[in-house]
């Protein structure tokens, strides 16, 4: 596999979303310390769509399928993204014409903001429905 053939930028992605994955299947949500990085919820005590998404790597990583879900089902949404990142040097190199198929799509362009919104409408939910 040559080295044009993967962007270095890929390559870095690929290695932290690995990095995340591993942490992830040698911590349990349990042994994560309980503490508030999250200046939303910090200033409102609210929790913000993000919370909960270590907790759910964490569980998914060990087969903790209802724990993720209940901690933000959004946990396996980006557990799956991380799964491909992980992959993606393997399939650019494998497929070569896989990325220039994804950069031709709209896809990018309507999918990040369409989660984004999808992921609000689920906290207000939630908060409202505590």
């Amino acid at each position: 596999m040559s080295a044009s053939l993967i962007p270095r930028g890929h390559k870095a992605v690929s290695l932290v979303a690995g990095a995340v994955l591993l942490l992830s299947a040698f911590l349990r949500a349990g042994d994560i310390p309980n503490f508030v990085p999250c200046p939303f919820k910090l200033l409102t005590g609210w929790p913000c769509p993000g919370c909960g998404l270590t907790h759910a790597f964490c569980d998914i990583s060990h087969a903790r399928f209802r724990m993720a879900w209940s901690d933000n089902p959004f946990g396996f949404v980006f557990y799956v993204l991380a799964l491909i990142l992980l992959a993606w040097p393997w399939l650019g190199g494998r497929w070569p014409s896989l990325g220039t198929a994804l950069r031709g799509t709209r896809v990018w362009a309507w999918a990040p903001p369409l989660l984004v919104v999808i992921m609000w409408g689920f906290d207000i939910a939630r908060i409202a429905f505590r």
